[in-house]
């Protein structure tokens, strides 16, 4: 009962940093946070008192966990098809990290989202020059040049790494990305390090298990990947 408690608690702590379209803060948007799962992580959902059409697109799967020091975890809501999203290298970011995660398709989000297909990739393809490393590694996995985004979203991955305070809603993805572009790559000891990370943050995450599992097998060690998939 203590512990159920305990995570209740955490649950309902977590605070947010929300930025919108324009990377300002938003007025009547809120987010609450559901109860906790067994690694900790929370449900999200948006309350909006005001008109429009709001849609969380950060943290891109809408679930976070409570992050190790006093920060506010950052979170992205747009009013759909707000076009100012498009010209926010982060914001467009967002949009893309489900998708290239293969949690959706280019057509679903274009559809979850409020703008066109064509609109979407147009403006993912204009990360690949971003100077920001996570924006410019998802431009670049998205053009199919895995060598340079691999490069790029191990430097964000280590970024989040390194922060005093740490978000696992920021390094999940960034993990989860990078052990993506190294198995295209085919660095499969790399890539089952970058998703080994994503499971220490999110050890019940089947995504990040199989991810896991698959690239040691591909570097030639089933052995090490048969007990990830019998973990439950």
């Amino acid at each position: 009962m203590k512990f159920a408690l305990l995570f209740l608690l955490a649950g309902s702590a977590l605070q947010f940093d929300v930025t919108d379209a324009r990377g300002k803060k938003p007025s009547g948007v809120a987010i609450e946070a559901g109860a906790p799962d067994a690694d900790g992580w929370c449900h999200l959902s948006v309350v909006a008192k005001g008109k429009g059409d709001p849609v969380l697109i950060w943290p891109s799967d809408g679930l976070a966990k409570a992050p190790d020091g006093p920060e506010p975890i950052p979170a992205i809501v747009i009013q759909r098809g707000d076009e100012n999203a498009l010209s926010n290298l982060h914001v467009v970011a967002a949009i893309a990290t489900p998708i290239l995660l293969g949690a959706t398709t280019l057509d679903e989000r274009a559809r979850e989202t409020g703008f066109s297909a064509a609109a979407l990739s147009k403006a993912f393809a204009e990360l690949t020059a971003s100077p920001d490393a996570f924006a410019g590694g998802i431009g670049l996995l998205y053009a199919n040049k895995p060598v340079e985004a691999a490069d790029k979203l191990a430097q964000a991955l280590r970024e989040r790494q390194r922060q005093l305070t740490r978000m696992p809603s920021e390094i999940y993805p960034a993990a989860m990305l990078s052990g993506r572009a190294l198995v295209l790559e085919n660095k499969f000891d790399a890539a089952a390090v970058a998703f080994m990370a994503a499971l220490k943050d999110r050890p019940s995450s089947e995504a990040a298990r199989k991810a896991r599992a698959d690239a040691l097998v591909k570097a030639g060690k089933p052995d090490a990947a048969e007990p990830i998939l019998q973990t439950r």
